[in-house]
C-alpha cells in the first residue's frame, strides 16, 4: 500500500512538472497568436478568398507569421548579444520555472542535429549500482551530474563525479527520458553495449562456474 501511495505521489509530481512548462509555452504562443491576428485579418481582407480547406485565411496567415517570427528569432539567437540576453534570463528568471532545463534539453535535441553540450546521457556506479544520469557541466577533472528519478526525469538529485568514473551512453536526450519514464526498460541492453567484449566473456564464464 505504501509503495502504491509513493508511486501515485511521484507520478502526479512528474505530471505537474511536465504540465507547468508546457502550460507556460502554450500561454506565450496564444498571446503572440492574438497579437498577430489584427495584422492577419488586414492582410486576409486583401485576398480574393476567405478560407483554404475549411480553415480561415486569417488563421493560416497568423500561423505563417508565427513561423516566420520563430525563424527570424532562430537566426538572431545565434548572435553573441542575444546569447548573452538568453543566458541572463535563464540564470535569473527561467531557472525558477519547474522543468525548464529538461524541456530545453529535449527541444534542442529534437529540433537540432547538433544537440546540446549539456544534458549528455551517461552512467555512473553508486553503491555497486550503475545509474543513468545526465552530465550537466564539466571541469578539467570532474563532471557535474544530474541523477533523474523515475518516472519523472525532470526531478532528481545533483552530484559530482570524476571524469574517469563517468561513461557516456550512445543515446539522445529524448531516448534517455523515454527509458526513465518506462522505469528503465531497455536500459540494460544500452549499458551492456558499453562493456568490452573480453569483459563480457569473462563475466559470463564466471557466472557459469558459480
Amino acid at each position: 500500500m505504501k509503495k502504491l501511495a509513493t508511486f501515485i505521489k511521484v507520478t502526479i509530481a512528474g505530471g505537474i512538472l511536465f504540465l507547468i512548462p508546457l502550460g507556460v509555452l502554450i500561454i506565450i504562443l496564444s498571446k503572440i497568436f492574438n497579437l498577430l491576428q489584427p495584422v492577419s485579418a488586414a492582410l486576409a481582407r486583401r485576398l480574393p478568398f476567405s478560407n483554404i480547406a475549411g480553415i480561415g485565411i486569417a488563421t493560416l496567415i497568423t500561423i505563417l507569421l508565427l513561423f516566420v517570427i520563430c525563424f527570424i528569432a532562430g537566426l538572431f539567437i545565434k548572435t553573441k548579444f542575444v546569447q548573452g540576453i538568453i543566458k541572463w534570463l535563464e540564470d535569473r528568471v527561467l531557472v525558477y520555472i519547474p522543468g525548464y532545463s529538461s524541456l530545453k534539453a529535449l527541444t534542442t535535441n529534437v529540433l537540432t542535429k547538433e544537440g546540446t553540450n549539456q544534458w549528455r546521457p551517461a552512467s555512473v556506479f553508486i553503491d555497486d549500482n550503475e545509474l543513468i544520469c545526465f552530465v550537466i557541466d564539466e571541469s578539467e577533472n570532474y563532471c557535474t551530474i544530474f541523477l533523474p528519478s523515475a518516472p519523472s526525469p525532470s526531478s532528481g538529485t545533483v552530484g559530482a563525479r570524476e571524469k574517469s568514473k563517468v561513461k557516456y551512453l550512445p543515446l539522445t536526450v529524448n531516448e534517455t527520458f523515454l527509458l526513465i519514464r518506462q522505469y528503465g526498460k531497455g536500459a540494460a541492453s544500452q549499458i551492456e553495449k558499453l562493456k568490452p567484449v573480453k569483459e563480457r566473456k569473462t563475466t559470463d564464464s564466471e557466472f557459469v562456474e558459480k
